[in-house]
């Protein structure tokens, strides 16, 4: 290739294309973020204009352009993001924000996370926000817990990317970010939904009415995991336990993994991780008697239909997991 006449529209155009819709037709490849590297961008532009782009036409392109559709940083570009593109969501109680140890030390230091002009990006994907911080060419990469739902008491707004996905804000308290606080663990526990076919052939779920300080909820039973225990056996243990079954139980489905932050006795940051499972008695046709643990504040257990059971459950963390049990439990069962 040769280097030809300068045609920033076209060039602009050029990169639209490949940051925008079909990074792949140049051979790039973009981070969650949409970042990817200059060098890497001019050649991808280049090999589709059919003449070498140096990175400081990109540059030039850029700073004489009317409308900003591209931001350069470190070596890095990415398309502008729409901000028609971004929507105000409420996200789930816990997001990842990958970062380095140095970031870490000056967030200390200031008091708030921020992204020097642009948003802070989190991810309700923990693999995915550690995939980015092994990026960031750095011997420490670090995942912080955001816990949102005391950023957002804190007046922190999240918007939410209508093509990719991720989360931004503009900064978060340090305050907010469990994994940043003294004393600071993760508690695991494991949970689990009883089911069962009623006699008109429909699936129930079995839920556990219980009293809390704000008043009586229907939840799953669930509890911490002791030492060693695995959480499909911890889960099993605590169905047991709590709902007061004696006949054996197997796992049949994963439901999921919900996350939350809480405070423990004597104020302890927590970050609360509960495996959740379907589960049946290993002899199908095995009766399933209760006998719910009061000691526990656990008034009653009943069976639901999975509709009547996802209406049943109103924590806000839960709600989203009694779905996909539903789904679980129809695509497992029938609907009936």
């Amino acid at each position: 290739m040769t280097k030809g006449p300068s045609d920033p529209v076209r060039l602009s155009k050029t990169l639209s294309f490949l940051l925008r819709h079909k990074p792949e037709a140049g051979g790039l490849t973009l981070d969650p973020d949409g970042w990817t590297d200059l060098d890497a961008a001019a050649r991808a532009a280049g090999k589709l204009m059919r003449r070498k782009i140096a990175n400081e036409e990109v540059v030039q392109m850029l700073e004489s352009a009317r409308v900003k559709r591209f931001e350069i940083e470190d070596g890095k570009i990415r398309a502008q993001v729409d901000r028609r593109q971004k929507r105000r969501s409420t996200p789930p109680d816990i997001l990842y924000h990958a970062c380095t140890a140095s970031q870490i030390e000056k967030a200390r230091g200031a008091g708030f996370l921020a992204a020097h002009g642009r948003p802070l990006f989190l991810s309700a994907d923990e693999a995915q926000a550690w995939r980015v911080a092994h990026r960031m060419n750095t011997d420490a990469p670090q995942v912080l817990y955001v816990d949102t739902t005391r950023a957002r008491r804190h007046g922190v707004r999240f918007f939410q990317n209508r093509r990719n996905g991720l989360y931004s804000a503009e900064k978060l308290p340090v305050a907010d970010v469990l994994n940043l606080q003294d004393n600071f663990a993760e508690q695991r526990s494991a949970g689990g939904i009883p089911i069962q076919i009623g006699p008109d052939g429909t699936p129930r779920m079995a839920l556990i009415r219980v009293t809390r300080r704000s008043g009586i909820t229907w939840e799953i039973a669930k509890g911490k995991l002791e030492p060693g225990e695995t959480p499909e056996g911890a889960g099993i243990r605590e169905v047991q336990e709590e709902m007061g079954i004696d006949s054996d139980l197997k796992v049949t489905g994963y439901v999921g993994l919900i996350r939350y932050g809480f405070l423990a006795p004597g104020g302890l940051p927590r970050l609360k991780s509960v495996y959740l499972y379907l589960m049946e008695p290993v002899d199908p046709g095995a009766p399933v008697h209760f006998a719910p643990r009061a000691a526990e504040g656990i008034k009653d257990v009943q069976w639901f239909t999975p509709p009547e059971a996802c209406r049943a459950v109103t924590h806000s963390s839960l709600r989203p997991v009694m779905r996909r049990a539903r789904e679980l439990v129809e695509r497992l069962y029938g609907d009936g």
